[in-house]
């Protein structure tokens, strides 16, 4: 049985919905929840049991949804001491049925942070006062911006200034085996590692806007929340690409001794290394130089990361597919990328290097591809 702790991050909180839906189609076991801001609310929502009413209104907000900038009144706002609360309020008693959260098996435990006590709460529902489980989401999700929520004369703010993700709660509950969701904000930079078995699913790709939501941007971390989620229980594969399977293919069989000869000339070691590292972390044994390269190069052409390739062959005939576009003049890249393409030579591309490792990296990979489909 896990705990499985959410993260807070305010509009990246979508990423959350991904994660819950892959976890309940894996049928992971989860015994409690604990949430902060976001965490807190997408923890109620799921003890819902309507994902897709999660989902629905997810994608249906937008950057006017919580806050009224047509409306907008600065003299008020500085009156209230911020953003007006009662949007968000209201918009959680209108989704969230107490009665239903309170029934469920899954435990739920709610981080915020008293003012006026000047202390940290963490409340798991059977603790909270009957009639206040809501409020205490909401407590739970009072941005520093928007102001205060009281509840029985006790002023409330966002639980992240106290613990934005909240492993320790399901630790000290017994949890020996934990999920963290990490919404990568400026605030979880911390280890989260402990006596337990940990873990952490999280994007490498930017999550957008923290306070403003965006219908596309709720869309896509919806879909890295789910395709993460597999990847981190071995579904699929790959590093910041997703396959079913790895395979053995020729074209990207190990590099021979030329092509080794050629990167350490022209790449610089440091920032080379560097770049590898998360590539190496997430394949482990599956790690190849021309696998992480691949998905260097895909990642730097646009070819869509959202897909599920069946293999890494697959990638490279969508990459090579790409690659013959813009030599075409069928598709464009950006300014930046147009170095790609480019014969460097071995001080251009030791630059290139020292600017932008990945692109450096990705001019080789194209030029080692094209060496092997001419036999060079």
């Amino acid at each position: 049985m896990y705990g499985l702790a959410l993260g807070g991050g305010g509009s990246r909180g979508s990423y959350e919905v991904g994660v819950l839906k892959a976890l309940k189609e894996l049928q992971i076991p989860i015994g409690a929840i604990t949430g902060t801001s976001i965490g807190a609310i997408n923890g109620a929502a799921y003890l819902m049991d309507d994902l897709d009413l999660i989902e629905t209104i997810w994608c249906s907000l937008n950057k006017d949804a919580l806050i009224k900038f047509k409306d907008l009144n600065i003299p008020e706002v500085i009156r209230r001491r911020g953003f007006d609360f009662d949007i968000l309020l209201t918009l959680l008693h209108q989704i969230l049925d107490e009665e239903k959260i309170r029934a469920h098996p899954i435990d739920l435990g709610i981080v915020t942070y008293n003012l006026t006590a000047k202390e940290p709460v963490v409340i798991f529902k059977d603790d909270v006062p009957q009639g206040k489980l809501i409020d205490y989401v909401a407590a739970s999700a009072n941005h520093p911006s928007f102001s205060r929520l009281e509840i029985d004369g006790a002023q409330f703010i966002d639980g992240a200034v106290f613990d934005n993700i909240p492993v320790k709660p399901l630790y000290e509950r017994g949890y020996g085996k934990i999920i963290a969701v990490n919404l990568r904000t400026l605030g979880d930079q911390r280890n989260l590692s402990g006596p337990y078995e940990l873990l952490e699913i999280s994007s490498d790709n930017a999550l957008g806007s923290i306070l403003f939501p965006d219908p596309e941007t709720i869309k896509r971390n919806i879909r890295y929340g789910y395709l993460d989620t597999l990847r981190a229980f071995q579904k699929l594969q790959g590093a910041t690409y997703y396959f079913e399977t790895l395979e053995d293919f020729t074209m990207l069989s190990s590099l021979t001794a030329e092509e080794i000869k050629a990167l350490k000339e022209e790449i610089h070691p440091l920032f080379f290394h560097r770049t590898l590292d998360k590539f190496q972390n997430y394949l482990q044994k599956d790690y190849s130089l021309m696998l992480a390269a691949l998905e260097i190069t895909a990642e730097a052409l646009e070819v869509d990361p959202l897909k599920v390739y069946a293999h890494q062959g697959e990638l490279l005939d969508a990459l090579q597919k790409r690659m013959a576009a813009v030599a075409q003049g069928a598709e464009k890249v950006r300014v930046r990328e147009k170095v790609l393409f480019k014969d460097l030579d071995q001080g251009a591309l030791l630059a290139l290097s020292l600017a932008s490792p990945k692109l450096a990296i990705a001019n080789l990979f194209i030029k080692f591809i094209q060496n092997r489909v001419l036999g060079v």
